[in-house]
């Protein structure tokens, strides 16, 4: 009988043992399922936990499936704590292929196969002398300058709208500032995170989203809100704060999330971007304060002209964003425009629903709503820029461009619903009164 145990425990354990070998990955191409190339000479790295029996007696070989398109240069292997291959490639020809790579070793005079990576997919682009980012850069440089004064203008209109009672208010109840920052600085990165790994993006992709999610209210919240009927003077405020926060929050998320998605290098903080957005945002609209208080004629056209002015920036902003955006859609996939459509209608979501189950007043929810879901992506663009070689920062820098497009389009046709809802009640209420009166 215990012979007979012995044999049925000896017998599971080389079958576990079997099954935990069948499990094993050796590879790992930076967690990476497409390649984007830009340049004419490429490097990716494999890493490899595989122990070789005998020293440097494995190695890497590369198959291709277009040679025209992609070369081999070399292989090279750093051996370390654990075993690295780096391929150099030379691209030739825009378009897309696919590569294997394989993992042998030698056992006596034969050779074995450990593992294989199959099918992983490669996007050659246009080989340009710039980079993705200055393509267009020289043509949306003349139209930001044109329109520098133009927006100044607008914040300076802005802070006419602001009313001080407002900030008395909000500073002695300010749960509506901390539902927002609850929201934009911890609860969305999480859920950029757990998004990113649903989808299986890669890990440079992945932290773009979570950085973008970690980013405070955009400059747009406040014109949305002025065009939705929230809050104004609370939207301005939010974008503030949520702008100062930014400081600490973001390069804590970058640490933790960079940590957990395993990618490596020295993220940076973009200190100077923060406080430059910061007080282009408090000097105009301080300047219109004053004006409010000093000059109160001057403040009421101001106020006039809010609104049409208001539409065109958001109209030439949107264009910017999509001319920028459009470059990056040649890198980016069904899955990345998925995420990008999600995020910001989370971000609404989770600010309107706080707010209304804290039975917060119709306003001050639109308010949390847009300034939880309107998020500035560009911050996290110059977080990746920082921290990021070109070849990944444009990989990564899909995310926020992403995210930037469609939440602009997600307001507007939000914006659109609203009004033509507003305009049916409206007339409803104007047959009615014209059939009393009949």
């Amino acid at each position: 009988m215990i012979r007979k145990l012995f044999i049925v425990l000896l017998l599971l354990f080389v079958t576990l043992e079997e099954a935990r070998k069948s499990f094993l990955s050796f590879l790992n191409l930076e967690k990476t399922e497409i390649l984007f190339f830009t340049k004419t000479e490429e490097s990716i790295t494999v890493r490899s936990s595989y122990k070789e029996k005998q020293p440097n007696s494995s190695y890497l070989f590369v198959q291709l499936e277009d040679p025209k398109m992609l070369q081999v240069v070399n292989v090279t292997k750093t051996t370390l704590d654990i075993t690295n291959f780096t391929i150099n490639l030379v691209t030739e020809e825009e378009g897309e292929t696919n590569l294997t790579v394989q993992l042998w070793d030698f056992e006596g005079k034969q050779e074995r196969l450990i593992e294989e990576i199959k099918n992983i997919k490669v996007k050659v682009l246009k080989q340009t002398k710039h980079s993705l980012f200055q393509s267009s850069m020289p043509i949306d440089r003349n139209i930001l300058m044109l329109i520098l004064p133009l927006i100044l203008l607008n914040k300076c209109a802005f802070g006419c709208k602001v009313e001080l009672q407002v900030f008395q208010t909000v500073w002695k109840r300010p749960l509506p500032i901390i539902l927002g920052a609850v929201t934009q600085f911890f609860l969305m990165p999480f859920c950029g995170f757990l998004l990113s790994q649903i989808l299986a993006l890669p890990e440079v992709q992945a932290f773009g989203f979570v950085m973008t999610c970690s980013c405070p209210g955009g400059g747009g919240g406040y014109l949305f809100a002025l065009l939705l009927e929230g809050d104004i003077t609370l939207a301005i405020l939010m974008t503030c704060t949520s702008t100062l926060l930014a400081l600490i929050m973001m390069p804590v998320n970058s640490f933790i999330y960079s940590r957990i998605l395993g990618s490596s290098g020295a993220f940076h903080n973009p200190v100077f971007k923060i406080v430059s957005t910061l007080l282009f945002i408090l000097i105009p609209m301080s300047v219109g304060i004053v004006i409010k208080h000093r000059m109160p004629k001057k403040a009421n056209f101001l106020e006039r002209i809010i609104r049409p002015l208001s539409l065109i920036l958001m109209f030439v902003g949107i264009y910017l964003t999509l001319r920028m955006g459009f470059t990056f859609l040649k890198t980016t996939n069904l899955k990345v425009f998925l995420l990008g459509l999600i995020v910001p209608a989370l971000g609404l979501l989770f600010g309107y629903s706080f707010a209304k189950v804290c039975m917060l007043p119709l306003p001050i929810c639109k308010t949390v709503a847009i300034e939880s879901g309107m998020l500035n992506s560009f911050l996290a663009l110059a977080v990746i820029q920082l921290s990021f070689p070109q070849s990944k920062a444009v990989s990564a820098s899909v995310a926020p461009f992403t995210v930037a497009m469609c939440s602009g389009c997600e307001m507007l046709l939000i914006l659109l619903v609203y009004k033509t809802k507003k305009r049916c009640i409206r007339t409803i209420e104007y047959k009615r009164k014209k059939f009393s009166l009949v």
